[in-house]
């Protein structure tokens, strides 16, 4: 990959996509891709105006616009598509509410854990409804992209496993060549990918950055939750530190339960299974079909539709992005950073960071001192001497906190200075 600074450039305005001598895989999460679609119903519902046919061919063609269009934060490309879904399978109403669920559900309730994803709404009708019209474009006679899924699994189990057959793959192999991308909505997926493997994370959503390899997955986790990872497959191990609250997974929930990365050695996938997502990520017979791409953007621009994607992001977002994102980095890396003057250190270039922090941290500290000999003066009561000698320490800490917070306004001048 090409080199690159993430703290500067987003790897999609850098990365270079390879159709030769073999075509990337597209992963396309399928549920990631309806609600996506979904979110356009009341405007093709009110585009129909009643009219239940115009309403199935408006939704009809943004799947086959959204499908065909490959990860919109890159120009268009041919691709080789594997549509990832989820299968619900029969688990018993202990393990689920509607009976129905995946592996973990079971796995859950054997554990005494709470329901898996529990609390999670049911899907309203237009979901089902446009859901349906995506199975029917995907099954169609005149559609190239290979659709798998399979009972109990998620499309993240599928993900993570066709990532692990790139990872085990030779170099020298078909799959071994070419680049995965993840089209996703899911975090989940961030732990799979890998710089070196070309495994890459394809956010189908407006979150920067949106492609991300290792150095954006670590990045994120430090930001978001100022989690210190090394590698995105920790983020996995991390989590059962502080779990998954989208996915009703309390803190110390078992490894398995949100691993992505290695094979559950209960829940595996079979020869077959294996054998069928081979023969399709050896393929290089485009899954894309560029006439129905434009067939569906004429169709949808003449009802005034918008196009289901997201445009590139533009240079002012990308600026206010790299400027928030180096703030919270600083704030994350450095939690012992705290008070009113935690700002002006996050603030500081460089190459007075350091300087700042010392002086901010002893403040801090400092501070805490006072409050705990004021606490000590309370206890003292009427013994006289007991409050001479407190008072005397919390002059002396005041008169430490008045020196640091000269040596800050100095600082601050120099900041300020040109």
């Amino acid at each position: 990959m090409i080199d690159y600074d993430h703290t500067e450039t987003l790897l999609e305005d850098v990365f270079e996509v390879k159709t030769s001598p073999l075509l990337p895989i597209y992963i396309i999460d399928f549920k990631v891709a309806a609600h996506f679609i979904n979110g356009f119903y009341e405007i093709a519902e009110a585009v129909a105006n009643g009219n239940q046919e115009l309403l199935k061919n408006i939704i009809k063609a943004m799947w086959a616009y959204r499908l065909n269009r490959g990860p919109d934060m890159l120009d268009p490309f041919d691709f080789v598509a594997v549509i990832a879904d989820d299968y619900k399978g029969h688990v018993g109403a202990e393990a689920s509410v509607n009976g129905k669920g995946y592996w973990r559900h079971i796995e859950a309730h054997k554990l005494k854990m709470q329901e898996y994803k529990a609390g999670r709404a049911p899907k309203k009708d237009n979901f089902i409804f446009v859901q349906d019209i995506g199975y029917e474009y995907i099954n169609s006679k005149n559609s190239s992209f290979h659709y798998f899924s399979k009972e109990y699994f998620e499309a993240d189990d599928i993900a993570g496993k066709i990532a692990r057959m790139k990872r085990n793959s030779s170099k020298r192999s078909k799959l071994g060549k070419r680049q995965v991308l993840l089209g996703t909505l899911d975090g989940d997926w961030q732990g799979i990918v890998s710089n070196e493997k070309e495994i890459l994370w394809c956010n189908t959503g407006p979150w920067l950055p949106r492609m991300r390899g290792d150095a954006e997955v670590v990045d994120y986790y430090l930001r978001k939750d100022g989690l210190k990872i090394k590698e995105a497959k920790e983020c996995y191990t991390v989590k059962v530190e502080v779990g998954d609250i989208g996915d009703g997974l309390l803190p110390g929930s078992p490894l398995r339960f949100f691993d992505l990365y290695d094979e559950d050695a209960t829940w595996c996938f079979s020869e077959k299974d294996t054998s069928y997502l081979s023969k399709v990520l050896k393929s290089n017979n485009r899954s894309n079909r560029p006439d129905h791409f434009e067939s569906a953007k004429k169709f949808l621009l003449s009802y005034g539709m918008y196009l289901p994607e997201l445009s590139k992001t533009n240079d002012h977002d990308k600026q206010l992005f790299f400027k928030k994102a180096k703030r919270i980095r600083k704030e994350k890396a450095n939690p012992e950073l705290k008070g009113r003057n935690k700002k002006l250190c996050l603030e500081a270039p460089k190459d007075y960071f350091e300087k700042c922090k010392d002086l901010v941290v002893r403040d801090e500290d400092t501070k805490q001192k006072i409050k705990y000999e004021e606490q000590n003066f309370k206890d003292c009561k009427e013994d006289k001497l007991c409050k001479k000698a407190v008072r005397q320490a919390i002059r002396a800490y005041r008169g430490i906190r008045d020196d640091i917070k000269e040596k800050l306004k100095h600082f601050m001048e120099e900041q300020l200075s040109p």
